[in-house]
Formats: C-alpha cells, sequence, structure tokens
C-alpha cells in the first residue's frame, strides 16, 4: 500500500544504519536524502548510466525495469543486483554496499604560490580611552576613530553588543574586519587565534585547507567526493535536476553545504581550534557550482546564450547563504563565463601564467575541460564540452579515483598489467586507468588510428596477436579483458570495451581541438608556447606519455608540460592569504578573452581531425 511506514536497512563495511521512510519512495533518493554514501549515479538518477548498482539482499521483490535489462546480467539481478535509480520502495529492505565508504585519492597539495603576506581577515588590539565628561563620544565612534578605516561596514549585530561588551573589557578589545568590513568585536586580545579555510568546490571532488592566518601556513587538509555526484556526473546534469525537481536547488545546495560544513568542523576540531576562532571561508569552484553552493539558479548557464546569474566577487555571511554551521565570512573567487569558473581564475593566479611575458597554455582535465592561453598582455579562454569519461562515466567499468580503482594500466609483451588505488581490490577503472588503457591499446597495435579494435588476424607482432587470442571478449561488442572476474573484488570482470574507447577519443578531442582553436584565434602554433600547465586534481595523476599517445596534449609539448596538481586550492589559499592575490583576480577576468566553440569552424573541423589517435 502507497504511503505505508517501511524500514530500509543499510550495511557498510562498518556499520548498519536504519532509515525509516515510506512505499513508493525511490531508493536512490531515500539514500541521497537522508546518508551521504558514495554511490555513482553520473546521469543523475535518469537510468542511462548504470552506475548506481546496489546489493539488496532482503525485500527485493520491486518489479525489474527496462533500465536495469539494459545494464544488468539475468545472474545479477538474480543475485539481488539492482539500479537504485531504478528501484521503488514496496517493503522492508536490506542494502548491502560494500565498500561505500571507500577512501578517495583526491589530490591535497595547498600552495606553491608565492605572494605577499595580507590575510583577508586581519585581527588589531585596541586599547580605547574610555569616555569621560570632556570627551563625550559615543562607543562607536570611539571604535571607529582608532580603527581608521575608511567607510567601515558595521554590521548591526556588532553595534547591539559594544556598549557592554567595552565596559566588560575595561575598553580593551580586538577588532576583527576584512577590508572595509568589521566582522565582530572581542574582549582582550585575541590577535593570536585567527583562522580561515579555503576550499576547492570541484565537481568530482572537495578539498578543503585550514589557514592560521596569524602565521600565514596551511595547518590541515581534508578531502572528499562531492556528494552532490548522486543528483549527476556533470554540471550539466546537476542544472537538469534543478530544473525538473522544485526542490532541487535547495537538495543540491544542502548537500555541500553540510559536507562543507563537516569538513570544517573536522578541521577545527581535530587541531583543537574553537569554532568561535574561524572568520572565512574563501570558495573557488566552477560557475555551476558556486552558483549550487549560494542557492542561485543556474538554469541560463545549460542553454544559449548561457548566462549565469552572477559572475563576480561574492562575499555575505554565512548565514546569508544558508544553514551552515559556523558563523563566518564566505567569499566567491570571480568566474569568467558561464562555462570557465573561479576554479579556472584560481588557477590563472596560482599557474603565475598572467604575469609571464611568454606564452603558456593551462588546461584543466577533468568533467569539464577548461582552457586557457595567453600571457600578461592578453588571455584566450574556451571551455570544451569533453564530458564526464574521464572522471569514469560513460566507461562501461569506469568509477572515480577510489580505492580499488585501476589507476595504471600499461601493456608489456602482450601482457596487460594494472595497478589499483590503495592496492585493493580491483573495483573498476578511475581516470588515470582509463588514459593510460587507451594509450597501451594503442600504442601496443590493438587498437589502430581510427580507434578501432582489431581482430588477432590483423596485427603484426606476435605479442598483440597473443593478447588478442587470449583478452579479445565480447561485451556488446569488442572488448579487451583487463581483470579476470575472479580476480575482481566485485566478481565481475574489468574490461575496456570498443565503447571506452570512442569515449575516450571524443574527449580528447574535445580538449586537444579546443587548445589548437585558442591558438588559432591568436594567430600562433604551438612552438610559440613556453609552458603547457595541466591542471586539476585528476590532471594530476596522469601519464604525460600516456596523454600524449592517445592525443589529449602534443607530443611535441612532453618536454614542457608541468603537472602543477590542484590549482584551484592553491589559487583559493593564496585569495585566503593575500588581499592582493585576491584582489588580483578581477585583473584576471579583465584579460580574458571567451573564444565560443559550438559556432567555430576551425574547432569542428580540429574536432573532427583530433578523433583520429597520433601514429605510433
Amino acid at each position: 500500500m502507497d504511503n505505508a511506514d517501511v524500514l530500509v536497512t543499510v550495511k557498510t563495511d562498518t556499520k548498519n544504519i536504519p532509515i525509516e521512510t515510506k512505499t513508493g519512495k525511490n531508493l536512490l533518493d531515500v539514500l541521497s536524502g537522508v546518508y551521504d554514501f558514495h554511490i555513482d549515479a553520473s546521469c543523475g538518477g535518469k537510468g542511462t548510466c548504470g552506475k548506481c548498482r546496489v546489493f539488496i539482499s532482503e525485500g527485493n521483490s520491486a518489479e525489474v525495469q527496462e533500465a536495469e535489462k539494459r545494464f544488468l546480467s539475468p545472474a545479477e539481478m538474480k543475485k539481488g543486483i539492482r539500479l537504485a535509480c531504478q528501484f521503488t520502495i514496496g517493503e522492508n529492505i536490506t542494502v548491502e554496499l560494500d565498500g561505500a565508504n571507500r577512501r578517495a585519492q583526491i589530490r591535497e597539495d595547498h600552495t606553491s604560490v608565492l605572494f605577499d603576506f595580507d590575510p583577508v581577515v586581519k585581527k588589531r588590539y585596541l586599547s580605547l580611552t574610555e569616555p569621560t565628561i570632556t570627551d563625550q563620544r559615543d562607543d562607536l565612534t570611539r571604535l571607529c576613530d582608532m580603527l581608521n578605516i575608511k567607510d567601515l561596514y558595521i554590521p548591526l549585530s556588532v553595534k547591539r553588543e559594544l556598549p557592554s561588551l567595552l565596559r566588560n573589557s575595561d575598553f580593551s578589545v580586538t577588532a576583527v574586519y576584512s577590508g572595509s568590513r568589521l566582522i565582530a568585536v572581542e574582549k582582550g586580545d585575541t590577535t593570536d587565534t585567527n583562522y580561515g579555510i579555503a576550499v576547492d568546490v570541484g565537481t568530482t571532488t572537495v578539498v578543503a585547507h585550514l589557514l592560521d592566518f596569524t602565521k600565514g601556513k596551511v595547518i590541515d587538509t581534508v578531502s572528499g567526493l562531492n556528494r552532490q555526484k548522486v543528483m549527476g556526473a556533470d554540471v550539466i546534469s546537476r542544472i537538469d535536476y534543478c530544473i525538473k525537481n522544485s526542490d532541487g536547488l535547495e537538495k543540491l545546495q544542502n548537500k555541500i553545504l553540510n559536507q562543507i560544513g563537516e569538513m570544517s568542523l573536522t578541521l577545527l576540531d581535530r587541531n583543537g581550534i574553537d569554532k568561535t576562532d574561524l572568520y572565512s571561508i574563501v570558495f573557488a569552484g566552477n560557475t555551476t557550482m558556486l552558483h549550487l553552493l549560494a542557492a542561485i539558479n543556474p538554469a541560463g548557464i545549460a542553454e544559449a546564450p548561457f548566462i549565469p546569474g552572477f559572475l563576480g566577487k561574492m562575499t555575505h555571511l554565512s548565514k546569508e547563504v544558508g544553514d551552515f554551521p559556523l558563523n563566518c565570512m564566505f567569499s566567491f573567487i570571480p568566474s569568467i563565463s558561464g562555462y570557465v569558473g573561479g576554479d579556472i581564475v584560481a588557477g590563472i593566479l596560482a599557474s603565475k601564467m598572467y604575469e609571464r611575458e611568454e606564452l603558456s597554455i593551462l588546461i584543466d582535465v577533468g568533467t569539464n575541460g577548461e582552457i586557457v592561453l595567453g600571457n600578461r598582455e592578453k588571455l584566450y579562454y574556451c571551455s570544451t564540452a569533453a564530458g564526464p569519461a574521464f572522471e569514469g562515466a560513460h566507461i562501461s567499468c569506469g568509477m572515480g579515483g577510489v580505492e580499488g580503482a585501476l589507476d595504471t594500466v600499461r601493456i608489456d609483451e602482450g601482457v596487460v598489467h594494472c595497478t589499483t588505488i590503495g592496492n585493493g581490490k580491483p573495483a573498476g577503472i578511475c581516470g588515470s586507468g582509463i588514459i593510460d588503457a587507451a594509450a597501451a591499446l594503442r600504442t601496443s597495435g590493438v587498437v589502430d588510428f581510427t580507434g578501432r579494435i582489431s581482430t588477432a588476424d590483423e596485427v603484426e607482432t606476435e605479442s598483440t596477436k597473443r593478447l588478442l587470442e587470449t583478452r579479445l571478449v565480447d561485451k556488446d561488442g569488442p572488448a579487451i579483458l583487463l581483470i579476470d572476474a575472479d580476480k575482481s573484488g566485485t566478481g565481475e570482470a574489468i574490461v575496456f570495451t570498443q565503447r571506452d574507447v570512442r569515449e575516450v577519443q571524443l574527449a580528447k578531442a574535445a580538449i586537444a581541438a579546443g587548445a589548437a582553436t585558442l591558438l588559432h584565434e591568436s594567430g600562433k602554433t604551438f612552438d610559440d608556447i613556453a609552458h603547457l600547465f595541466i591542471a586539476g586534481g585528476f590532471g594530476s595523476y596522469i601519464s604525460g606519455e600516456s596523454a600524449a599517445a592517445i592525443g589529449l596534449i602534443p607530443a611535441a609539448l612532453l618536454d614542457r608540460t608541468e603537472f602543477i596538481g590542484n590549482t584551484s586550492g592553491q589559487g583559493a589559499v593564496a585569495c585566503s592569504f593575500s588581499q592582493k592575490q585576491f584582489d588580483q583576480c578581477k585583473n584576471i577576468v579583465a584579460l580574458a578573452t571567451y573564444v565560443e566553440l559550438s559556432s567555430n569552424t576551425f574547432f569542428q573541423g580540429k574536432y573532427m581531425d583530433d578523433m583520429i589517435f597520433p601514429e605510433v
């Protein structure tokens, strides 16, 4: 009967969690809405990716949907494997999530950026003269005269607390301020406790750095997979979730605010810092992620002419933004356009390419392929529709960079060699492994220059012939067996299919053609490039040789390529520690010229050309 009370019991590696719900509810909605599990739902619950697999050990009587039949074998369904997004709860059920809390491999490096130390939040100890018959200044004027900050904004809450605070502290207080905004006034001298957090809000991962504003150093870092992933792997699917669900924007904001709140409290707790001593959080993220964080509707980004709700720097108190467990100031690094966000501005800042005379290219290899070309005189930028293939979505055995994911793949004399993150039992293949696998198949001759998987009688070398004879299998078309089922942590073979190769071709062609288009628009060639910076948490783990082998980056630039890590996080740290660096973001945006690729005939032709793999 609809709307009857039922119990969903979730078993993880470490504990059981009971969830009370109603019949008729969607299992994915229940799991994502009540408890934060790591379940891939790349398509946002549409039933088109087949990633949200769960094992239902009790209560598995719901009717099997057509989408499940496309992605699950009869043996899997008989065992109790179901797609959470297609499962309607009709009774008490038990869901077992093996490895639900696998640790993700996320680049947590913070900053190599040199900057003038001038933190976004400062403290100043003030010993005010007490009022007398001859000194009739009001309390607020007395404070402002000593601070001597032009056009100082003072919140009403501070004005209300000030009279009693001054008299309870013998007029000796500490002013906490950011630019021309007074944040708080505290009793006595508290100048030795001043902390902030810098957050890289990525589509796939979230990294938070705890900062000591008195010493100018990063104290600690935490990271995790973005919990919004359950509503979609990429920005378009999350915008679509907002459009199609009346409470979609609220749910997405709650997901990320709760996650950042938990991260912040973890950082403070394990470093013995009182939560009242945290004053600032600076966010870098793509334009859509910042919209979702601020609960500003991002729908305009998804359709022509791709207009966002805001682009500039925003500063608000946390309580103005949403339900957050800490009272502090939220600052958003400005974006350039709907598809080139504050994460790229932070990356330009961190790479220092905007200060250099020589030309550089910055490529952020992630769910969206953002590319910047330029120097201190001009910056050209674009965003390519690379899709989430490099994040594991749309790849048959793809997964995020978590324990058990194949992170390296090579073929040596016809033998496949793989490693996994954390040395865990193989469960799937993540981004660096995907690029390695495509490169290994191409350089070994298994895949030809068009991307087609060959047959044994079409190849020349004996080792490749032997590999195809033993490893070529049928998975709705030709596929190469990477890990046998009996060696897999899931009990299912891990393969790389013909469709997977095509997905890699689409993604790498978009990025390569995007970079070539910027060069074309600027009248430059690859010979003019002094530095190729590969940025992003995922981009830190890929092999340069593999990237060149598939044509993701030009082989000619391999000796000029630098993998510079999570520059979004680095830029957020720099902006937190230096108001001058934060102000520089506005100048970076002003230098930028947008190149629209969708109507660019050069890009369209180059994209088709770059679908082809380079010669071995």
